[in-house]
């Protein structure tokens, strides 16, 4: 993947769980943003954005100053759902771990352009992999940092959202830690950790990719990515495609959300958004089946949503009509396609 660092950037409220850390080190945060060219003024806007050469000097010169090997894990006790806004609420209303290291994968960049999270699928397990596209070799200590702080972040909500004790399949690091922080690493990571390993990613077990999870809320899980979408659309506004997608999940349970009502949202004729989508090889009707159905499986997954209620948020006239939509989608109907689902949660 070629990423130009120069152009990417990163959610400034990253910086402000840094910024807050750094004091318990008794040295002075607003000298350490003033070295990277930054002052705390960045943080006054929900949403703000840093470039990313700024942003990786910041966190190499905090490193130095602090002197603690294990800043990048200790950092991640500073992150709050909040601290991402609603991309961060958002994982937590995730269904099940499926879906939320989906979320992972869909709306990183929501925190940074410069890195990205990768869902595979594998015989041993599902992983997330973060991958860090920066130079490493002039913020060395920057791209450990965002590696340990994130995916310990990772592994901090599932303890939430799942249990406490929760252990990953296991945790892959490119580098060996300094010596001494072994122990350190498994109290954030857990016992099954390889370091050296060829990517950096955490490892779910299959089991419990589809458990539900109990703090699932379709609904609120639907609104806050109904805002991250609107966000990241808002980056890249040449990105057509994603504009669509989430003017259709702010529409869809208005009933309104014909392609004329979502070209006018986006201050352009039928016609140049027929011309615009055309040009990036799909048409309005497959990004509007492919929202609903996104939405209608997170929906489906959750046995307090009726099948009216979801045919309703997602614009439907009528259940028989999403029924319809929803067998072409899965090959299932939404009622036997929710009791299989249950069925797996019985018995894993």
């Amino acid at each position: 993947m070629a990423i130009d660092f120069e152009q990417t950037s990163s959610f400034a409220s990253g910086a402000l769980s840094v910024y807050q850390m750094i004091r318990q080190y008794g040295v002075d945060p607003d000298e350490i943003l003033a070295e990277a060219g930054l002052d705390a003024s960045v943080f006054n806007v929900v949403g703000n954005r840093i470039e990313s050469d700024s942003f990786c000097k910041f966190l190499q010169i905090a490193y130095e100053q602090c002197g603690d090997p294990g800043f990048g894990l200790k950092s991640s006790d500073f992150i709050h759902p909040t601290s991402y806004h609603a991309f961060g609420l958002g994982l937590l209303s995730s269904s099940t771990l499926c879906s939320y290291l989906m979320r992972w994968e869909r709306f990183y960049a929501c925190i940074t352009t410069h890195a990205t999270m990768q869902v595979r699928d594998d015989p041993k397990g599902a992983l997330l992999e973060y991958r860090f596209f920066g130079p490493g070799d002039k913020y060395p200590q920057a791209e450990r940092i965002m590696r340990d702080a994130n995916l310990a972040l990772v592994i901090k909500y599932i303890r939430f959202m799942y249990r406490p004790d929760y252990q990953p399949l296991k945790v892959e690091l490119l580098y060996a830690p300094s010596k001494g922080m072994s122990a350190l690493y498994r109290q954030y990571f857990g016992n099954h950790l390889e370091f050296n390993a060829e990517k950096n990613a955490v490892w779910v077990s299959h089991a419990d990719l589809d458990k539900q999870l109990p703090a699932a809320n379709a609904e609120l899980a639907r609104q806050n990515d109904q805002v991250v979408v609107a966000f990241l659309a808002r980056m890249d506004r040449a990105n057509i495609p994603a504009q669509v997608h989430a003017k259709l999940i702010e529409l869809l349970p208005s009933g309104d959300c014909s392609k004329t009502k979502v070209a006018s949202a986006l201050f352009m004729s039928v016609r140049t958004l027929h011309n615009k989508l055309e040009k990036e090889g799909v048409n309005y009707q497959q990004l509007l089946d492919q929202t609903r159905n996104e939405l209608a499986e997170q929906y489906m997954r959750q046995d307090n949503v009726s099948i009216s209620e979801v045919a309703y948020l997602l614009g439907f006239s009528d259940c028989s009509n999403f029924s319809r939509a929803f067998q072409r989608w899965t090959g299932s109907s939404p009622s036997k396609y929710r009791e299989s689902f249950m069925g797996r949660e019985q018995t894993t």
